[in-house]
């Protein structure tokens, strides 16, 4: 099996790569906070057009029905570029159930999203009733799933609240104390579909926090190239090059395994599970690593505010907290442990 792009892929890649260079600059992420509405809402019919929010939807259901491994990419430049906007969430949700058949008015709820009519803030809630909104603002309600039983999953959908800028200023966020729930629907799917909505969302996460991570390792490198101490680039000392390209190979590991993963979740293998438990672990571990080092190879300017290399930075943390939210670093790694005693036992 290989995990290169395919050529489908790479159109993809470059596609999406040039658009949000054009519509979202880094100074775009940094007003996210402050962006009218109307202007956010004018970028996600923008990505509706180019059909990222229904990538995973079946076609019978007005989606492209591509695979993991095309979100993937997707999720990857969004996060490269820093996007301002709760797209992997919003891919994810009603997309995947859409396949199970959405009843009134979940169905109209992806329907409009897919037209680029509303997106949904993504809600988190926690166990003492409060919630963490992504992509929280005015107008912009928010969507939760839960799980009430093997077989039903709850939507709901939650009133608008003001956003503002969090830990990562380029994500507007909010944090109300109890969120108002205005309309609810319960889902009947088949068994393995909440876990498939989980896996998709933990690997579409780790690509964007893999995009930003690489975005931080390149400006850090191109700098690197640029900045001269003692008449020669300072890239070329070898605490600076040995620690970019140990940055570099531990970002193209996890990117490898997360293809790897997507490969084995569309195709439905058996290991598509035990696959997508590493992605995580190694995104979150590397990509702090290089957001990091990037900081430390820009020295004293790397610390100022005009410095970019620290959105990159705070982008990958809010993203690992994300992922750890529900699962920790010590619970993920007991899954694969246990994984692997499970196939050891199967052995002859």
């Amino acid at each position: 099996m290989t995990f290169s792009l395919n050529e489908d892929q790479r159109m993809l890649q470059e596609s999406a790569g040039r658009f949000l260079a054009d519509r979202h600059p880094p100074r775009v992420a940094r007003a996210a906070a402050a962006q009218p509405a109307a202007d956010r809402l004018a970028l996600w019919q923008d990505l509706c057009e180019q059909g990222w929010p229904a990538l995973l939807a079946p076609a019978e259901q007005d989606g492209l029905g591509l695979g993991l491994a095309d979100a993937w990419v997707v999720a990857e430049a969004a996060g490269r570029h820093l996007l301002s906007l709760p797209l992997v969430a919003n891919m994810v949700v009603l997309p995947t159930l859409c396949k199970a058949g959405l009843p009134e008015p979940a169905a109209t709820w992806a329907r409009q999203m897919m037209l680029g009519q509303r997106y949904f803030a993504d809600v988190a809630l926690r166990p003492d009733g409060s919630a963490f909104v992504e992509g929280a603002g005015l107008g912009v309600p928010g969507l939760t799933v839960h799980c009430l039983a093997p077989g039903v999953l709850r939507l709901e959908r939650h009133a608008p609240v003001a956003g503002r800028a969090g830990l990562d200023p380029t994500m507007p966020v909010a944090s109300p104390a109890r969120p108002d729930v205005q309309e609810s629907v319960d889902v009947r799917v088949d068994a393995g579909q909440w876990r498939r909505l989980k896996t998709r969302l933990t690997l579409l996460r780790s690509a964007e926090l893999l995009g930003a991570a690489s975005a931080a390792l390149d400006m850090a490198a191109a700098y690197a190239r640029e900045r001269r101490q003692f008449d020669r680039a300072i890239g070329a000392n070898q605490a600076i090059k040995h620690r970019l390209a140990d940055d570099w190979m531990a970002l193209d590991d996890a990117r490898l395994a997360g293809r790897a993963a997507a490969a084995a979740h569309d195709a439905d293998a058996p290991s598509a599970e035990r696959d997508s438990l590493y992605v995580p672990l190694l995104a979150v571990e590397a990509g702090r690593r290089a957001a990091q080092n990037a900081i430390q190879v820009h020295g004293a300017l790397g610390i100022t505010w005009e410095c970019d290399a620290h959105l990159y930075l705070k982008r990958v943390l809010r993203l690992a907290a994300s992922l750890h939210a529900d699962v920790s670093c010590a619970q993920w790694l007991e899954r694969i442990w246990e994984g692997a005693a499970e196939e050891s036992a199967d052995l002859p």
